[in-house]
């Protein structure tokens, strides 16, 4: 079988399996738990981006709790900023805060950019604020998806690899 067909399979089943998971945890809202579980479907495909393989799991992981916790950070800044008021506290605060995730970069683990972004977004979307717990729980999905991801890739190549498929 093909690669695509194979991940296609993978990603599919693990995706499904993460559900259920999450609705026995009570991670999809049904019940007292906070973990976004919709957070893991941005962890997964940023996996995916990164090249995936342990160095990109590791990178993900990495730049998604930098951005999460960045996210935090935005805020702090945008409080310092608030007697400037309107729009221009929290524009100086996404500002410098973006302007460290680009910087930041520049250290290994941390040079996933598109991966800080999406731990920042996911704290952001999440309404997480300045709520370290909240910020959490976001980190906590983004790195079940990531982990999901590279268990469907690894999976998924070996069933392309053991049908004969040329593999990369």
């Amino acid at each position: 079988m093909s690669l695509t067909v194979a991940l296609s399979i993978s990603i599919g089943v693990v995706s499904g399996l993460w559900m259920i998971i999450a609705h026995y945890l009570g991670l999809t809202g049904l019940t007292f738990f906070i973990v976004p579980a919709w957070a893991a479907f941005v962890g997964m495909p940023l996996y995916f981006a990164s090249g995936g393989g342990e160095k990109g799991l590791s990178k993900t992981l990495a730049a998604n709790a930098g951005g999460a916790l960045m996210s935090i950070v935005m805020l702090l800044i945008a409080d310092f900023f608030g007697f400037l008021g309107g729009p221009f506290d929290i524009a100086l605060g996404v500002g410098l805060g973006s302007l460290i995730i680009v910087c930041y970069s520049k250290f290994d683990l941390l040079s996933y950019v598109p991966g800080g972004f999406g731990g920042c977004a996911s704290a952001f979307g999440f309404g997480a604020g300045k709520n370290f717990p909240m910020v959490a729980a976001v980190v906590i999905a983004l790195f079940s998806g990531a982990i999901l991801g590279y268990i469907a890739d690894v999976w998924g190549n070996a069933m392309a690899k053991k049908s004969g498929e040329e593999i990369g």
